[in-house]
């Protein structure tokens, strides 16, 4: 569908799995960031899927049921838009993509910004959707981003600290 007039934003599985974890996928903390809907749509890749399910299980020891259920809240509440993989559409976005994260890593001389092959997929995606603006808080998803010319909005580093944070918490707990 073309939306004439929208901001499409396009959440990452580290964005998606942030808003589950930090703010139990409470649109209106989402909200006080300065967005509102409309005009903004939210739009993920179907790949996120699998990944955010993975890391909530493995990382942030939700149980299988309880990782699809916020992840399902998260949708429901954004009203989330799934990007689906068209490999023959999306190959042309997908090496676009590929060549600019090499870019990135010969602009910064660092081979850590090498992205992989699901965010290489996501990025395609995204960029064949033409989203507006993409929310992440993987530091070479972005820089790959903006060299593509796509807007990015790195998660507030609050948050950032606040994921952290759970983090440590989780891992004293397991001790």
């Amino acid at each position: 569908a073309n939306f004439n007039g929208f901001i499409k934003n396009g959440l990452d599985s580290s964005t998606l799995i942030n808003l589950i974890v930090a703010f139990d996928s409470a649109f209106q903390e989402y909200k006080k960031k300065g967005f509102t809907f409309p005009p903004n749509l939210f739009f993920y890749h179907e790949i996120s899927w699998r990944e955010a399910i993975g890391v909530l299980i493995n990382q942030h020891k939700f149980t299988k049921e309880e990782a699809k259920d916020s992840l399902n809240k998260l949708i429901e509440q954004f009203n989330l838009q799934r990007i689906i993989r068209d490999e023959v559409t999306d190959e042309p976005f997908e090496r676009q993509v590929e060549e600019a994260n090499k870019r990135i890593i010969a602009k910064y001389n660092n081979p850590k910004l090498k992205i992989g092959d699901n965010d290489i997929i996501i990025i395609g995606g995204f960029l064949r959707n033409k989203i507006n603006f993409i929310h992440s808080g993987d530091d070479a998803f972005l820089k790959t981003c903006e060299e593509l010319g796509i807007n990015t909005v790195p998660l507030p580093e609050r948050d950032i600290e606040k994921e952290k944070q759970i983090k440590k918490w989780m891992k004293k707990g397991r001790t």
